[in-house]
């Protein structure tokens, strides 16, 4: 980019949103360019950003007083402490992509799953000002005067942002962190099981139109598996013996491995090579593409928490999320489980860690 180029854009983006761009065009050895659209949403980002923040220190803030106590405050300061570590990681490794992301896309991105979570009770007030603080710091290295605008003016910090230092941080707990996306990843899913529910009947054809009114899903009941059983046990078990987490990557005859440990397990007694190969691979290759994604940790027979446990302790959060009047959580394995399921048409063979069998019911609604 030439001196005339260089001093056109920074007067049509702003130097800060055109560093933004810049960070964000890659780290690799592929030809990194500049994206306009890319500085122009920049521009939206940091302007919303800056407003969000004077809104927050100012006396109307709406926020939170005491120390952070809820669940969501712990899964926010968690996600700060992440974004500090993973952040450092990067710059110390100059890949500036990276670090964008953890300081400027996922750490928001947690800053407003952490909004909406708290609902009417608010966020916490010195959360949020860590938050802030944070960020203002992480960022510097990208968008230097938009952050030392913060850290003098908003924050009244003495000092320039670029030599306050690096914040401390706790370590990272991940488990949580997978926790808390496990309810962010469920919410859509709900939703969308929701809305094929209340979806009216499709019409047929040639018949006369008749108005009935839409139902509306009330309750939920949720019946999740704590851990896998049988041959997809066995083929987890076989992943985490074929994964080397060195170089990311399996060996070469984790196929072949999956399929006589498949055998072994007795699932497929009389099954030929293409059914054996049908009924375990598409399982065994969406768990190898979520390992060279998530590490070994995936390829537990088990979750790292406890998800009906998990589920309770977000009753209100999901409740108020889904617009239902209440959501049970019960266990796939219980004796009972499976009559009430039964009943209701409901094969609760299909539950399995993470992946839960979950039931709607509905009543009309009120004119």
């Amino acid at each position: 980019m030439s001196c005339a180029c260089l001093l056109q854009a920074i007067a049509e983006y702003s130097a800060d949103a055109m560093r933004w761009a810049l960070a964000d065009a890659g780290d690799g050895m592929d030809d990194a360019n500049f994206e306009t659209t890319t500085a122009n949403a920049a521009i939206l980002r940091l302007t919303k950003e800056l407003a969000w923040m004077e809104e927050m220190l100012g006396p109307a803030s709406g926020l939170r007083d005491g120390p952070p106590s809820t669940t969501f405050d712990r899964v926010c300061e968690n996600e700060i402490n992440i974004a500090v570590y993973r952040a450092k990681e990067a710059y110390d490794k100059l890949l500036f992509r990276e670090a964008l992301k953890a300081a400027g896309y996922d750490l928001a991105n947690a800053r407003d799953a952490y909004r909406f979570a708290c609902g009417p009770e608010g966020m916490n007030k010195q959360l949020v000002l860590r938050y802030i603080e944070v960020s203002t710091v992480l960022l510097s290295p990208i968008t230097p005067h938009i952050s030392d605008h913060i850290w003098s003016n908003l924050l009244k910090k003495q000092g320039n942002v670029i030599t306050a230092g690096w914040p401390a941080a706790a370590e990272p707990d991940f488990v949580m962190q997978r926790a808390a996306q496990y309810i962010e990843d469920i919410i859509p899913s709900m939703r969308k099981l929701i809305a094929k529910v209340e979806a009216p009947p499709k019409k047929k054809k040639g018949a006369a139109a008749v108005e009935t009114p839409t139902p509306k899903v009330t309750h939920g009941q949720v019946w999740v598996s704590k851990k896998f059983v049988g041959w997809q046990e066995a083929v987890l078990l076989t992943l985490q013996g074929t994964y080397d987490a060195a170089s990311n990557s399996f060996a070469p005859d984790t196929a072949a491995a999956v399929l006589e440990a498949v055998r072994a397990a007795g699932a497929a007694e009389g099954a030929n090579e293409k059914q054996l190969k049908q009924l375990a691979m598409p399982f065994a290759k969406y768990k190898m593409d979520e390992a060279l994604k998530g590490g070994a940790q995936v390829l537990d027979v088990k979750l790292p928490f406890d998800e009906a446990q998990l589920l309770q302790d977000n009753l209100p959060y999901l409740l108020r999320s889904l617009n239902l009047d209440d959501l049970s959580v019960g266990d796939a394995a219980d004796a009972g489980a499976a009559g009430q399921a039964k009943a209701a048409g409901i094969n609760l063979s299909g539950a399995c860690p993470g992946q839960p069998v979950i039931l709607f019911s509905t009543a009309a609604r009120s004119s």
